[in-house]
């Protein structure tokens, strides 16, 4: 398999993906300004809808103002412990202005997240994803805009533990080819029905290639 100069090898990029995990425990030491940057140019080339780069991120270090996040990084009564603990937080937002994108968005800044987890884990930081968080609470804490959405909230630093690696289902139970169903990659499948509709008939017959 070709080999392209400065890129790791197939085998040591899935070896990262593998090995990376939720940290929920972290040292007090900062994340030096380097790293930080690195993580944000992770961010900064992750793929969107139409290149929008619809995406903020708001890099938390300030004591007192992560403390206050951490007390509305909750749901209901549970509330996150790790949020508190570490020493570095990236909220990661998302630019709500247009409406068709907005579709979009969710994904556009998922992906951002996740480059920026797995430069984490090569730079030897831990990270986890807090999805449930009172977003009203912390878009007023940081100041955040109205036309930026809180997508997600990333912990960081240098973890306090190291977990074992977490079970997988197998691909036996998640992969399909061609059809939902088939799997066996024989390449006999047939495909399903289209829902018919009047509506959907006419945009069928008169879409355009495009691509953006």
């Amino acid at each position: 398999m070709p080999q392209t100069d400065n890129l790791p090898s197939p085998e040591s990029l899935l070896a990262l993906l593998k090995s990376r995990r939720s940290i929920r425990r972290y040292r007090s030491d900062p994340v030096p300004d380097e790293m930080v940057e690195q993580l944000l140019e992770a961010g900064r080339w992750a793929p969107s809808a139409s290149n929008r780069q619809p995406w903020d991120f708001i890099v938390v270090r300030d004591e007192a103002i992560r403390q206050q996040v951490a007390q509305h990084a909750a749901f209901y009564f549970i509330k996150w412990a790790q949020v508190e603990e570490a020493p570095l937080l990236i909220v990661l937002c998302g630019n709500v202005r247009n409406r068709f994108y907005r579709q979009f968005l969710h994904e556009d800044v998922g992906l951002a997240g996740s480059q920026i987890m797995l430069q984490a884990k090569a730079l030897g930081l831990g990270t986890c994803w807090i999805g449930a968080l009172d977003r009203k609470a912390v878009a007023g804490i940081l100041k955040i805009p109205e036309h930026l959405e809180i997508v997600g909230l990333l912990t960081v630093g240098f973890p306090a533990e190291d977990p074992p690696p977490t079970s997988r289902k197998p691909l036996s139970e998640i992969a399909h080819y061609d059809v939902y169903g088939n799997r066996v990659d024989d390449g006999d499948a047939t495909p399903g029905q289209i829902p018919a509709g009047p509506l959907g008939i006419l945009l069928r017959r008169f879409r355009l290639p495009f691509r953006v």
